[in-house]
């Protein structure tokens, strides 16, 4: 994405929703005697969605774990608290030493993973892409008809951003405030979606007006502030809302305004 602006002309303006993030408190995991390899126990965890930072702990003692094992765990623990913090109270007010403080590692750990700050909310950014890419994959079928394909794949990221709404911001709103990189890095991701928008302009009719080579852009652009405006709410009954109005942005350019609002109003989460 090169702008803010939407199709119709509006800049993006959301709020950035700041509360104090809550240190996670968990039971630590019980020492464990003897030695033994660690995916007996099901090192390494990958941080999930919701998932809390109190659950996902190396076992105290003598555990035994290796070493490798070890530090993709603590690589694991500083991710999971960087989304937390970044996403609830903004990358700019998160310093390095909250991550530690929250992921209960030292500054040796950090350091010998990341170079500094950006370069673990670049890291954080790239799993959640990543995550994304994986649940359209596995929850839109190919072999829809395109505006169902598109309709679909936006049910996807609202449902997402209402049940993580920490992880969504990362993205949305606090990717384009962190230098240079983090910026780039979420143009990129957004710019991932124009081949399949792009799909819909072999359905226009032979007597359409020709769209513009920015077309997609300006689509995904569109798209990107109603997403962001209900991150800014902080209202997830809004997402049906959401949903349809996307949908309709996304395929208007395509199918007209009459064919969009019909397939949106059907969209369903």
């Amino acid at each position: 994405m090169r702008n803010y602006c939407t199709s119709s002309g509006y800049r993006h303006t959301f709020q950035k929703i700041g509360c104090v993030a809550d240190r996670s408190t968990g039971k630590e995991a019980s020492a464990c005697a003897g030695r033994f390899r660690g995916e007996r126990l099901g090192y390494p965890r990958p941080v999930e969605a919701g998932q809390n930072l109190g659950d996902i702990v190396v076992p105290t003692g003598r555990h035994g774990l290796p070493a490798d094992v070890v530090t993709e765990h603590q690589r694991e623990r500083i991710l999971a608290a960087s989304i937390a913090l970044m996403g609830r109270q903004g990358y700019q007010a998160t310093s390095v030493l909250q991550i530690m403080k929250a992921a209960r590692v030292g500054s040796h750990a950090f350091y010998g993973l990341f170079e500094d700050r950006e370069g673990c909310f670049l890291a954080a950014l790239q799993r959640i892409v990543a995550d994304t890419r994986s649940d359209l994959a596995r929850q839109v079928s190919g072999e829809l008809p395109w505006a169902e394909q598109i309709r679909e794949g936006i049910g996807v990221l609202v449902a997402l951003i209402a049940a993580e709404p920490e992880r969504a911001r990362l993205v949305l709103v606090e990717a384009q405030g962190a230098g240079r990189r983090a910026y780039r890095f979420y143009e990129d991701a957004m710019d991932e979606a124009v081949p399949k928008l792009a799909e819909g302009r072999r359905l226009r009719g032979q007597d359409a007006p020709e769209l513009s080579a920015a077309t997609e852009e300006a689509t995904l652009t569109g798209i990107a502030w109603i997403l962001q405006q209900m991150l800014a709410e902080g209202d997830s009954a809004k997402a049906q809302e959401t949903l349809r109005a996307a949908t309709h942005v996304a395929l208007a350019p395509y199918l007209g305004e009459t064919e969009a609002a019909k397939i949106a109003a059907g969209a369903k989460l």
